[in-house]
């Protein structure tokens, strides 16, 4: 068990590492006050330029990013989180990776009760509606969100967004909705870091997807409760509908995710009523 603890603990402090050193790319000398010295062979900040604007050592901060440095203070993290201008899901995330949050306890999904979660998703018709379960998987959705989303029974929205061919077409603007997915594995990621059903979902997009790779090796994290999503309707062309994610806490992991119509971008006729 000591074992197994420190295996995890290890795991959260290099995630700690590399999400700090990624936003260090972000950035540049001049949004923290520091003069222009000339040319630079990075964009971002140097290690000793956090460490400085932060008031803490140059290693010790170099064995943050490495992964090395146990029990670092909150007031340190905080004061490199001031620096590197997080706001507050990246600052959340950070604390949680460096154990000053209580993680998850892993383990088997919650079974969901289809009984009740089909005559909810369907309360909110013509108006899409679908349930995700921790893993992404859509284990409910109502007849709007099937035919918003093109999926037919069993389905991952990850796999949905970043391995379907017509996904593309499907979200318009694909990279920002890449993203935002990405952002928000990443934020759930700080719970369920040693879950093997999530670790092994992760590495299963990483293979078989290099659009997937590259947006997830940013460490964008998010968890904005309210969104808005474009997608291209099959009769209504390209609509814009704000998006709604809600967590079940009676069942731990599930979240229901609600759309409802903002402005149309498209000069498609109707309505998701009429084409529900």
């Amino acid at each position: 068990m000591d074992q197994k603890r420190s295996t995890v603990a290890d795991r959260r402090l290099n995630e700690l590492g590399s999400f700090l050193a990624a936003r260090r790319a972000e950035v540049t000398p001049t949004e923290v006050g520091l003069p222009h010295t000339g040319s630079r062979r990075l964009r971002g900040l140097r290690r000793e330029e956090v460490a400085m604007l932060a008031g803490v050592g140059a290693s010790w901060y170099a064995w943050i990013e490495q992964g090395r440095a146990k029990n670092v203070s909150p007031s340190v993290l905080s004061a490199i989180a001031n620096v590197l201008r997080l706001n507050e899901a990246q600052r959340q995330y950070m604390m949680r990776m460096a154990g000053y949050a209580a993680p998850v306890v892993p383990g088997r999904t919650a079974v969901v009760d289809h009984e009740l979660t089909g005559p909810v998703v369907d309360s909110f018709l013509p108006n899409p509606a679908y349930f995700l379960d921790r893993y992404w998987n859509i284990v409910a959705a109502n007849v709007a969100a099937r035919r918003l989303l093109d999926v037919d029974g069993p389905c991952n929205y990850l796999d949905l967004l970043f391995g379907h061919p017509a996904s593309r077409e499907r979200f318009p603007h694909w990279e920002h909705e890449a993203a935002e997915a990405a952002g928000r594995l990443r934020a759930q990621r700080a719970e369920l870091l040693d879950d093997p059903v999530f670790e092994a979902l992760i590495r299963r997009l990483r293979a078989k997807s290099p659009a997937f790779t590259e947006v997830w090796d940013r460490h964008i994290v998010s968890n904005e409760a309210a969104s808005v999503q474009t997608l291209h309707h099959p009769q209504l062309g390209r609509v814009s509908l704000q998006q709604l994610w809600l967590q079940i806490a009676a069942y731990p992991g599930l979240q229901l995710v609600l759309l409802h119509p903002g402005v149309r971008e498209s000069a498609g006729r109707g309505t998701l009523r009429a084409a529900a």
